[in-house]
């Protein structure tokens, strides 16, 4: 009787040397974000406005006149700290793997990318700062903590995305002085807006030195806007953004700390601390109850 597969004995198995992890790790705008120091757990800037235009004609050899200025304003936000561990036994380090050859590297990689995705979804969802206590984790304000003066709502009821309404958020936030250039939406949101005709949806290349990748543009009134698509948005909710007003301020940057072993393992943690910094939110918009 032949040997098959079926009767021998040490067949080697075939596992392949690729790990597949289909989790998705984009952060648009932590990415886009600049970056810049915090000094303090309670992060602040000041921000200012001009005066309105108006009639600006004066007499013939009349006496100068001293204006009124805008007084600047203190904004500020507090600290989050954001951190992840993992720990590895000594010996699952030692032993042949397949697709990796440190346990610990593979996931401190992961929990790199699995903080990203935090401080993506904390820019996004965190309505409200606050300062915390002894007991309960400070927390930053993201996006939505900000944008106050042109949001877009419907008294909480449902309404749907339409061209005119994206318009209005563009307008409102260009004539108080913004050049929005970004919109945020969830998936359903992105296909909403591909499918408006009024103003063309278009891509522009890799090569077109104005962006750096190919993307989703929509030409309205107000100028040219990137369409970004992110996995992380409320669906009831869209963002018209000007990205250099936002930036993410570190109080410590993330890094690697390892901890005191006290077994035969080795435990480590991924820590750092930032806040979100919003300049002139005047320059932005939200809409509100789309559904």
């Amino acid at each position: 009787m032949a040997v098959t597969t079926y009767t021998a004995v040490g067949n080697r198995e075939d596992l392949s040397d690729l790990i597949t992890n289909i989790a998705p790790t984009e952060t648009p705008l932590y990415s886009m974000f600049g970056k810049t120091t915090a000094k303090s757990t309670y992060h602040e800037w000041l921000e200012d406005d001009l005066n309105l235009p108006g009639v600006n004609a004066k007499v013939e050899g009349a006496d100068f006149t001293i204006d009124t200025p805008t007084n600047r304003v203190r904004k500020g936000n507090y600290t989050q700290i954001f951190s992840k561990g993992y720990g590895v036994s000594r010996t699952q380090e030692k032993v042949l793997k397949a697709g990796i050859k440190s346990e610990l590297a593979y996931q401190m990689a992961k929990a790199m990318k699995e903080i990203a995705r935090d401080v993506e979804y904390a820019i996004i969802n965190n309505t409200a700062a606050s300062a915390g206590s002894a007991t309960t984790a400070r927390q930053m304000g993201g996006v939505q903590a900000f944008v106050s003066t042109n949001v877009l709502a419907n008294a909480g009821t449902p309404r749907p995305l339409t061209e005119t309404l994206l318009n209005d958020g563009l307008q409102q936030a260009w004539q108080t002085g913004g050049n929005p250039d970004v919109v945020v939406v969830n998936g359903t949101n992105k296909r909403t807006i591909s499918g408006f005709t009024a103003g063309l949806t278009k891509e522009i290349a890799a090569k077109d030195k104005r962006l750096i990748a190919s993307v989703d543009v929509y030409e309205s009134d107000f100028g040219l806007v990137r369409v970004i698509a992110n996995r992380w948005m409320p669906a009831d909710k869209v963002f018209i953004l000007e990205k250099g007003r936002w930036k993410v301020a570190y109080l410590d940057p993330f890094h690697q700390e390892e901890l005191s072993k006290v077994g035969d393992r080795k435990e480590r943690v991924v820590v750092g601390e930032l806040t979100l910094e919003g300049r002139a939110e005047k320059a932005n918009a939200i809409i509100t109850d789309i559904g």
